[in-house]
């Protein structure tokens, strides 16, 4: 089984979804349908999740969001790197080149990955 990204892009609330800058591993169909409310207080935001279910038998759910940026055009990329060990996920967030909206967005990236008994890293 290989990860596979659920959705990205950015919040346009100003801030109002609640959510900090953080880094959420999600085991349960209610931490996931929490999660989704909270990004929708808003704007309908999960609408454009694909897949909509998330079989937590077999996968978890990582969700990266950044801070709320003055601009648009932020870009969060995750990498998976799988030991015996544990599981690292690399996160870099990419700035806009040239000229961006602007606009406050809060950008995110949401991604499902293989269910494994070994720790997750982040860095």
């Amino acid at each position: 089984m290989e990860p596979f990204t659920i959705g990205e892009g950015s919040l346009y609330g100003n801030g109002d979804e609640g959510i900090p800058k953080q880094q959420i591993i999600i085991d349960t169909e209610a931490e996931w349908h929490a999660l989704k409310k909270q990004m929708d207080r808003v704007n309908p935001v999960s609408e454009q999740f694909t897949p909509k279910d998330i079989d937590f038998k077999t996968h978890q759910v990582i969700a990266v969001f950044e801070n709320v940026k003055t601009t648009g055009g932020y870009h969060i990329d995750m990498a998976l790197e799988t030991s015996k060990t544990q599981r690292t996920i690399t996160v870099n967030t990419k700035a806009p080149e040239g000229i961006a909206t602007t606009v406050m967005t809060q950008p995110f990236k949401i991604m499902a990955i293989p269910r494994m008994d070994t720790p997750i890293i982040f860095q």
